[in-house]
């Protein structure tokens, strides 16, 4: 009897730490959708030219609900992350987008940021400071950003976006009272909820401060 059940916890283990390797893409630890999608997204990596591709579907990122299919880690305290995103093929709501967002938790109005380029080439950076309170946003001068770079210093995040070649366009946003813990990573939403996009993400780096 002692031998079946050891066995049986054995089992369930191997089962709990599949199930938790199959989440696991690249440097991320999880993803999954926000808010009420009718599509479920997807997202992988590629080892060999080491790039995120994602997939997701989501009516907007706007006023108190998101929808986007998310893919990220935990992570505490400062760091700063950079990536090259790239929505897939032509066409599509103008507004659909991708980029970076970080979120206080998974709920669909839940206190975030997100620093992002849309399919018609505006790039800006939203944010809703307090959960269940509309997003406000910063648009950035900088049509088509190819870079996008997000840091979180303390209670500000810094916010540097380029196209290759140029110089880098940065501002400060000042005044986020978030959790030390935050959910941080990629994403992608069609703005349109009967549809799914693409995104692929190239030159994607997690740099955190020393002991974090």
């Amino acid at each position: 009897m002692k031998i079946l059940r050891l066995l049986l916890i054995t089992l369930l283990l191997f089962v709990f730490i599949g199930t938790k390797a199959q989440s696991k893409v690249g440097i991320f630890e999880n993803h999954n959708d926000i808010g009420k999608v009718l599509h479920k997204g997807t997202a992988t990596f590629d080892k060999g030219n080491q790039t995120y591709q994602m997939s997701g579907a989501g009516e907007n990122i706007w006023f108190k609900k998101d929808e986007l299919h998310f893919l990220y880690k935990k992570l505490n305290g400062d760091f700063l992350v950079t990536t090259q995103p790239s929505l897939v093929g032509q066409g599509g709501n103008p507004h659909r987008k991708s980029g970076w967002m970080i979120r206080t938790s998974a709920d669909t109005s839940a206190a975030m940021v997100c620093l992002t380029v849309h399919s018609d080439g505006l790039t800006c950076f939203q944010f809703r400071k307090q959960n269940n309170t509309n997003i406000e946003e910063i648009k950035i001068p900088i049509v088509n950003a190819d870079i996008l770079q997000l840091e979180r210093r303390g209670r500000s995040y810094i916010i540097s976006v380029a196209k290759i070649g140029n110089p880098f366009w940065t501002v400060e946003v000042p005044d986020f009272d978030f959790p030390e813990e935050l959910l941080v990573g990629l994403f992608v939403c069609s703005h349109d909820k009967n549809t799914v996009e693409q995104a692929t993400f190239s030159n994607t780096r997690i740099f955190t401060a020393i002991g974090k």
